[in-house]
C-alpha cells in the first residue's frame, strides 16, 4: 500500500472517521554541498520519489494526537507542549513544529496519521519531511496561507528546536523542488536555482547498514562541527581584519580571496573559550544553540572542518557547471572528491559507508559519496541510464541493502 492510501487507513482505524485532507512530502538526496548550508553555504540536493504521507482533520480536542505506522507510541500533546520536555523522540518533532507556529496564530487541535516510505535513520530527511508535512498540514486546517518558502523556515526552526543545529537545506528542497530537477540553494543572499538533469542521467541511494540518527552522540558530533567550523570563521575573520556581528559563520568570509590560503593557519585543535579568547568574540556566539549549549572546553579539530567545507562549497559551483554541460565524469569525480574530504577532514563516515561508495563507483556509477550528515546511513550514486541494476547489486552485496534508483521529484503539497 503506497504511503497516502495507508495514511488514510491509519486515520480512518484509530480515529473512526475520514480525514479532512492528505499532504505529500518527498524526502531528498543531496547531490553535493554536505555540511556546507549552516555555513551559509550552497548547496546541490533534490527531492525524490519517496515521501511521507500525512492524513489530517480538525479534533474537537485541545490538543494534537498523531499516530505513526513507522513509530511508537500514539502521541497526544496539549498545543502548548515544550519540545525540550517531551521525552519520545518522534513526539518532540511534533512538539518543535507546534512551537515555532504559535507566534503565527492561534493554534487549534488537530488529528494525524502518518505513513511513510522513506527509510528512516537514512540520511535521505525523513524527519524533514516530517516537519514540512506538519506545516503544511496545519497551514492548511488553519487557512493561514504561508508561502512554501517561509514554512521551509519555520521547519527547519522546528528541528534546531528538536535538537540538530541544522541548516536550511533539508526544508527547503522538500517544500521547493520541481520535477527532474536538482535545486541548487544559496544563502547569502538567499537564492535557488533549477537545473534540469541531462537525459540518460540516473541515481541510485544505497544503506550502508548502519542507521543515521538524529540524537544521542551523533547529535553531539553533529554540534561539534557546527560549533567548530562557527571557531574557524570568528579566527578567519580576526586574522583577515573583518568585523562579525552575528554568530560567525564561515559564509561570511569565503569570498574574501585570503580565507582559503590562512586556513592553513587555523590551529588544529582549539576549544571555543581559547577561541573566543583570541579572536576577541563573545563566548555565547560561538556555543549557544536553539537547543542547549556546547561545551566550550571541548577541544575541536577546526582546521580540518573549514578545510572541508570552504573546498565542498568550491565543489558545488563545479557541480552546477558539470550538470548544465552534461559531464557525467566530471561530476562523478566531485562526488568521489567530496566524499574523500568528508572521510579525511569532516569526519563523519564510516568504514561501511567507504567500502559502499568503492563498490558502487567499481560497479559502473561514474561516483558516489556519502548523502545526509553522515555517521552512518546511505550514499549516493550517479550513473548512466542503464547501469542501475549493476550498482544496485553492488550496493546490496556490499552494505545489505535496501538500494534502489530515485527520481528527482516534485516539493510537498496537498495530495
Amino acid at each position: 500500500m503506497n504511503p497516502l492510501d495507508a495514511a488514510r487507513a491509519a486515520f480512518r482505524e484509530h480515529f473512526g472517521t475520514e480525514p479532512a485532507l492528505l499532504v505529500r512530502t518527498p524526502g531528498r538526496v543531496n547531490l553535493i554541498g554536505e555540511h556546507t548550508d549552516y555555513n551559509g553555504l550552497p548547496v546541490l540536493p533534490f527531492a525524490i520519489d519517496r515521501i511521507t504521507a500525512i492524513a489530517a482533520a480538525p479534533s474537537p480536542e485541545p490538543a494534537l494526537e498523531a499516530v505513526s505506522l513507522g513509530f511508537e507510541p500514539p502521541a497526544r500533546l496539549p498545543l502548548d507542549a515544550d519540545p525540550a520536555a517531551v521525552p519520545e523522540p518522534w513526539h518532540r518533532y511534533l512538539a518543535a513544529v507546534l512551537a515555532v507556529l504559535r507566534p503565527a496564530a492561534p493554534l487549534q487541535g488537530v488529528r494525524l496519521a502518518i505513513a511513510s516510505d522513506i527509510p528512516p535513520a537514512s540520511g535521505l530527511s525523513s524527519s524533514s519531511a516530517l516537519s514540512v508535512g506538519m506545516l503544511i498540514t496545519l497551514d492548511a486546517l488553519l487557512s493561514l496561507g504561508l508561502p512554501h518558502g517561509t514554512l521551509a523556515e519555520l521547519a527547519a526552526r522546528a528541528e534546531r528546536l528538536a535538537g540538530a543545529e541544522t541548516g536550511g537545506m533539508d526544508q527547503r528542497v522538500i517544500a521547493c523542488a520541481r520535477e527532474r530537477t536538482l535545486l541548487r540553494i544559496d544563502f547569502l543572499p538567499p537564492a535557488m536555482r533549477t537545473i534540469p538533469v541531462p537525459p540518460g542521467w540516473s541515481f541510485v541511494v544505497a544503506s550502508s547498514g548502519l542507521p543515521a540518527p538524529k540524537g544521542g552522540t551523533a547529535r553531539e558530533a553533529y554540534n561539534e562541527r557546527v560549533v567548530g567550523t562557527r571557531i574557524a570563521a570568528a579566527l578567519l575573520a580576526d586574522m583577515l581584519g573583518a568585523e562579525l556581528e552575528d554568530v560567525p559563520i564561515l559564509g561570511n568570509v569565503a569570498a574574501i580571496d585570503a580565507a582559503p590560503v590562512l586556513v592553513d593557519e587555523l590551529p588544529a585543535r582549539i576549544s571555543a573559550r581559547r577561541a573566543a579568547a583570541a579572536a576577541g568574540v563573545p563566548l555565547e556566539r560561538l556555543v549557544t544553540l536553539s537547543a542547549g549549549t556546547f561545551d566550550p572546553e571541548t577541544s575541536i579539530p577546526v582546521r580540518a572542518y573549514a578545510r572541508h567545507v570552504l573546498a565542498e562549497a568550491e565543489r558545488v559551483d563545479l557541480a552546477c557547471a558539470a550538470v548544465e554541460a552534461a559531464d557525467l565524469p566530471a561530476l562523478g569525480e566531485l562526488l568521489l572528491a567530496s566524499h574523500a574530504s568528508l572521510r579525511d577532514d569532516y569526519r563523519c563516515s564510516t568504514p561501511a559507508l567507504d567500502a559502499l561508495v568503492t563498490a558502487m563507483h567499481r560497479a559502473g556509477a561514474a561516483g558516489a559519496r556519502l548523502t545526509g550528515a553522515g555517521f552512518g546511513g546511505f550514499a549516493v550514486a550517479v550513473c548512466e541510464m542503464g547501469r542501475e541494476s549493476r550498482v544496485i547489486e553492488a550496493a546490496v552485496r556490499a552494505a545489505g541493502g535496501p538500494a534502489f534508483a530515485v527520481t528527482p521529484s516534485a516539493g510537498a503539497g496537498l495530495a
